[in-house]
């Protein structure tokens, strides 16, 4: 057994796992958020006003910040220069307003100090968007035309462009966790929030934060696992 097979074979043991601790993560944040979310800061600075104050105090008055709707649809937006917060983080002074805000505004702060990762992962982010659109049709033909010798093109290629999907996940995960440790590291320097609020802070971040690694774990299983199927045949 050569070791793309023996990768194929491991995949599928781990990929079911993945997904059911992968659900538990996102259910786990959502409890975190709803707990700390009833839990103010003893200081009373509201995510937007915290998100601003950390802005300005980079030089990136330029950046705007912006309310959504719905819940845990907070992000930066590089392409619009915008921090989107959603109302509930934006207007109130709990320990996840606090804590969502201040990361979200650290990824404005990356982009605006051109930090490596985040400037990599922003420049092949519209290409990775669009090849998740492309590669289920490429494997279908190359499945479809499985006995004509083109069929391995329309394969490799859906091959390659998952492989852009794992290096946007991997690359992703240092922006995630260097984001979140500027942001606790100016919360907690600020005196923004006092130890016990700072340990949420950090538990709702954490926890955000393990959704990410296992997404990673999950594209990188999947990709080795197409792979190995590939090989296979």
């Amino acid at each position: 057994m050569d070791i793309l097979t023996g990768l194929y074979v491991i995949s599928g043991f781990v990929i079911v796992p993945l997904v059911i601790y992968g659900l538990y993560a996102r259910i786990k944040v959502r409890q975190l958020y709803e707990k700390y979310s009833k839990e103010p800061v003893k200081k009373g600075i509201t995510g937007s006003r915290l998100a601003r104050t950390m802005l300005n105090s980079s030089g990136l008055n330029e950046v705007v910040i912006e309310e959504v709707g719905g819940t845990l649809r907070d992000h930066y937006d590089p392409r619009q220069n915008a921090v989107r917060l959603s109302r509930r983080v934006a207007r109130n002074s709990s320990i996840a307003a606090i804590g969502i805000a201040a990361h979200e505004a650290a990824h404005a702060i990356q982009h605006g100090t051109n930090y490596p990762p985040a400037k990599f992962r922003n420049n092949i982010a519209p290409i990775v968007e669009k090849a998740g659109y492309f590669i289920l049709p490429l494997l279908f033909f190359g499945i479809l035309m499985s006995r004509v010798q083109l069929a391995s093109f329309f394969i490799n290629i859906a091959l390659l462009l998952f492989l852009a999907i794992v290096v946007f996940y991997l690359v992703t995960l240092p922006v995630e966790i260097e984001a979140s440790a500027r942001a606790l590291r100016y919360i907690k320097e600020n005196g923004i929030a006092d130890k016990k609020e700072l340990e949420g802070v950090k538990k709702v971040l954490r926890a955000a934060a393990i959704t990410y690694i296992i997404a990673t774990a999950l594209v990188i299983v999947q990709f080795l696992s197409l792979l190995g199927m590939n090989r296979r045949k």
